[in-house]
């Protein structure tokens, strides 16, 4: 299934880059130097179609980090019988990653009460730097509540991880929006390739994983 996304994500991003001029995402990016192409991510921010598709994962029994340094067992946590709401970012992106936040921010804005129960979780593609607290300092950022957990680890076990869920793609430059969703146990995920608005979002979320 092909969908539009509506124009909002760009008034977003550009939002959200403004508003943190000179604020901690200044100071990571600053800290964080070096060149990287974002050639890939510019193409996929301008991409105004997402497709919806049913999948079927095992979930790798990994030990990950959360923003404020526990162990998670990552198996045990996407099976807590909550819907689950999954994507993977890294925090000095300044393309998609913002974008693929924000949208899970208004999401859940538009879930509002209904979606209490949803865990969101966002999973660093980037473990060397993005250990947890700066993981912490990024969610401080976007103003995240309770309910949204933000992972990271070594290495080979967050890429053991993007196999796992077929979001590996080699480079963290090369990296596609992709949102995952299930509802509690059942075997199958809910697959958004492309860059989804917070509204389409929250209405496939109350169609599939709440009703």
């Amino acid at each position: 299934m092909i969908r539009s996304m509506s124009s909002w994500i760009h008034c977003i991003t550009l939002l959200i880059l403004l508003s943190t001029s000179g604020s901690l995402w200044s100071q990571q990016l600053e800290d964080h130097t070096g060149y990287h192409d974002h050639s890939a991510h510019l193409k996929a921010l301008s991409n105004t179609h997402f497709t919806v598709s049913d999948v079927s994962y095992v979930i790798p029994n990994k030990i990950l980090l959360d923003e404020s340094g526990k162990q998670i067992e990552l198996k045990t946590l996407l099976n807590r019988g909550h819907p689950v709401a999954l994507n993977f970012i890294f925090t000095t992106c300044t393309t998609i990653c913002p974008v693929m936040t924000a949208t899970f921010l208004q999401m859940r804005k538009v879930l509002g009460k209904a979606g209490a129960n949803v865990l969101f979780v966002s999973i660093s593609i980037d473990p060397e730097y993005d250990r947890p607290a700066v993981l912490k300092k990024y969610a401080t950022l976007f103003d995240v509540s309770e309910g949204w957990t933000f992972l990271t680890g070594e290495g080979n076990s967050i890429n053991h991880v993007l196999r796992s869920f077929d979001v590996y793609a080699g480079s963290k430059m090369n990296h596609q929006p992709v949102y995952l969703f299930k509802k509690p146990d059942s075997p199958t995920w809910i697959r958004v390739d492309g860059l989804a608005g917070g509204k389409e979002l929250a209405n496939l979320v109350m169609e599939r994983l709440l009703n």
